[in-house]
């Protein structure tokens, strides 16, 4: 049980890079699918030049920090908490889409409920950070 949890933060920050990682590669490789994906469609293609450097911009910079953070125990707990903060961000602003404004995709619940997940994770992955942390201090 004491690897599991002396694993978990570091494991869940090395998942987390991985998938940003992943997402980035998509959106690079196939971007017009993927914005339709999230009902994505505009005027002018020039605005897709935009949505590329926002998608893959912060996610491979997201991607990159979590994988630093895994691998380096000093960026642990601030990987963990910018994890748990932008998931937050996240299912806030999808969550006020979906309910007050009413505009919701099945796959947009779905996000919703993988961010839901994401942040609660990140937040039980700090606490066991923070009490792994605590007893090495006293060991």
């Amino acid at each position: 049980m004491i690897v599991l949890v002396r694993f978990f933060p570091a494991t869940l920050l090395a998942l987390n890079g991985l998938l940003y990682g992943l997402l980035s590669v998509m959106f690079v490789i196939e971007p017009l699918r993927w914005f339709a994906n999230l009902s994505i469609e505009l005027q002018d293609p020039v605005g897709y030049t935009e949505l590329r450097t926002t998608y893959i911009g912060l996610m491979s910079s997201l991607a990159f920090f979590s994988l630093v953070a895994a691998w380096h125990r000093p960026y642990r707990w601030p990987g963990l908490l910018l994890m748990a903060v932008s998931y937050a961000a996240l299912a806030m602003t999808r969550f006020w889409g979906i309910v007050v404004e009413g505009r919701s995709t099945d796959f947009f619940v779905q996000l919703l409920s993988v961010e839901i997940i994401s942040c609660g994770l990140a937040l039980l992955a700090m606490f066991v950070q923070r009490r792994f942390d605590a007893h090495q201090h006293l060991g």
